[in-house]
């Protein structure tokens, strides 16, 4: 019997190998849109990803939207990972949309969008500098706010113009787009109403920096608390092992300084989790955000995430 079936793997691999077998292109397996908008304010031509809900909305309620920065990294993977928090109503029917450029329409993020887009403030390292030997992690830096006028004046505009969702706004971004979603809690408290903020590099300009002197505990500083229109609720979210870059101190001292703020509109949460570093943390953190955001809304299956928000 074992002769026979030795027989019949060499004549099975013999026509296997005999007919050519070509790979086919792998289609995503959720629908997801792509808008090429014109050129922006900015002068930058921005690409939009749009993924619809996988559900519709119970009681005629209108569905909310997910904003992702750096969607070729967190976009992707993330308008897949979700689906059963969405089918079984832990996070609400939610437009996904992933606000990409034009010049990575090949599939590889380009470094330099990056650098302009997500930092606040312009910076030429001294020598001696990390950043210093790779100009593209500096050079045209500095665009962060003209990056969310962008977002509020024409891609929210070009996305609730087409789409009927609600006001019920979700930025999302890791690392440097992390960067740029904690200044968009400052600069812009109610542009968005919750944030899912993955180990933002709030050291950017200023590594060597006693923490306090930072830029961005310097704006936390000049926070007018009377901005907060309506509740705010920022979920931050860090890795264990991120300590070693300074990393889960950096989010402590930055989350301790917006509570001290006493903004009754802003509601702020920390995680660090555990064996989580840098390469890695994004699908758990942003797993746990998602319906960390939600946690006690009304309408929204209760999780094992429980967060308070008070």
């Amino acid at each position: 019997m074992r002769f026979y079936h030795y027989v019949f793997t060499i004549s099975f691999c013999v026509i296997m190998y005999a007919q050519e077998i070509n790979p086919k292109k792998f289609d995503y397996p959720y629908d997801v849109r792509v808008f090429d908008l014109p050129q922006s304010s900015n002068g930058v031509k921005y690409r939009i990803y749009v993924r619809p809900p996988l559900r519709k909305s119970k009681d005629e309620v209108k569905p909310s939207s997910f904003y992702f920065l750096d969607p070729l990294r967190l976009f992707v993977p993330a308008a897949a990972m979700t689906y059963n928090y969405e089918y079984f109503n832990y996070h609400p029917a939610s437009y996904f949309i992933g606000i990409g450029y034009q010049n990575e329409a090949d599939g590889i993020p380009k470094e330099s969008n990056r650098t302009r887009d997500y930092t606040p403030t312009a910076f030429d390292p001294p020598e001696g500098h990390f950043l210093a030997s790779n100009p593209v992690d500096y050079e045209g830096s500095g665009g962060c706010d003209a990056f969310l006028r962008v977002i509020e004046e024409e891609i929210i505009p070009f996305i609730e113009n087409r789409y009927n969702v609600n006001q019920d706004r979700v930025l999302i971004g890791k690392s440097m787009s992390g960067l740029a979603a904690v200044h968009g809690v400052l600069s812009k408290p109610n542009l968005f109403n919750r944030y899912v903020i993955v180990s933002p590099a709030i050291w950017w300009d200023d590594w060597l920096y006693p923490r306090h002197e930072r830029y961005v505990m310097r704006q936390v500083e000049q926070v007018d608390v009377h901005e907060f229109d309506k509740e705010t609720r920022v979920y931050f979210a860090v890795g264990e092992e991120e300590e070693r870059l300074g990393l889960v101190t950096d989010l402590y001292v930055l989350t301790n300084a917006l509570k001290n703020l006493r903004i009754a509109n802003l509601k702020v949460n920390l995680q660090v989790l555990e064996q989580e570093q840098h390469e890695g943390v994004f699908p758990s953190a942003f797993m746990k955000g998602i319906v960390g955001v939600y946690a006690d809304q009304e309408g929204i299956r209760k999780s094992s995430t429980k967060l308070e928000w008070e």
